[in-house]
């Protein structure tokens, strides 16, 4: 496997495409959180004592919350990288080269998943640089609480972003056009939620929250503004969490099944 891995290293080190989009992600995490921590910073009067209104939120413990959930609103940039990367195996066919050169198609398929895990990890990283970094400003070195209080939403904000990946990457095995795969993806994200709302609002069924984004995005709340009882999405973390595990293993199966049977 770590040869096969290393193969699929050489096919974008030299990519210049693939360098600057994950520069961008890689940039862009700590640079969004930059924009609304100078934002919410200058924009509520603070009192005598020099705080906010909104508290510390980008300080310990808050700041794993905060940082992870606006750091999961960029979530369509590593799944552009997906997009890309995956469907230029079908574009330049490179996947027909592979099978060619004696890959399996096991082979070809599970290399691809791993590298959507790789960029999933390297995104969690990049959080976690920024929370640290925020956090440790934010406290000015004097820490009250432990600086870790609170790092569950790290992991939570992982599965989120491997999951809008492993969508990514579902949708464009499937149409195998780079843009076209990355207009049905938007398209997908837009379609949900309008399920989900027609689906709570309409049908007040709690299905809705169940859906392959949704369940996702409901690990990490909005912060700053508490909705719902806190108890409530304590009590539901475990069943997203679940649901999140089931959907990457169907999409793992699709992805598997389709490249199993599909023309090269």
């Amino acid at each position: 496997m770590l040869k096969l891995l290393g193969i699929e290293w050489m096919k974008v080190r030299n990519y210049r495409t693939f360098w600057i989009l994950l520069g961008i992600i890689v940039v862009s995490i700590p640079a969004f959180s930059y924009m609304v921590y100078n934002l919410t910073d200058n924009t509520f009067p603070k009192n005598r004592h020099g705080q906010s209104p909104l508290g510390t939120p980008f300080a310990f413990p808050d700041a794993w919350h905060t940082i992870s959930w606006f750091s999961s609103l960029l979530f369509v940039l590593p799944a552009i990288l997906v997009i890309t990367l995956t469907t230029n195996e079908f574009t330049f066919k490179t996947h027909r080269q592979n099978i060619i050169d004696g890959w399996s198609r096991n082979q070809f398929i599970s290399v691809k998943l791993i590298g959507v895990l790789f960029l999933s990890v390297l995104c969690t990283v990049v959080v976690l640089l920024t929370v640290l970094g925020f956090g440790y400003l934010g406290n000015k070195g004097l820490l009250k609480v432990s600086a870790w209080e609170g790092s569950r939403f790290l992991f939570f904000y992982f599965v989120e972003v491997l999951s809008y990946s492993m969508i990514a990457f579902v949708i464009a095995v499937l149409i195998k056009r780079s843009g076209l795969a990355i207009g049905i993806f938007l398209i997908y994200m837009i379609a949900e939620q309008v399920i989900m709302a027609i689906l709570t609002n309409v049908y007040k069924l709690t299905a809705g929250q169940y859906l392959p984004e949704e369940t996702t995005d409901r690990l990490i709340p909005l912060p700053f503004i508490q909705i719902g009882d806190p108890a409530n999405w304590e009590h539901r973390i475990p069943g997203y969490l679940i649901a999140a595990a089931i959907y990457l293993v169907i999409y793992c199966v699709v992805t598997g099944r389709y490249f199993l049977k599909s023309d090269l």
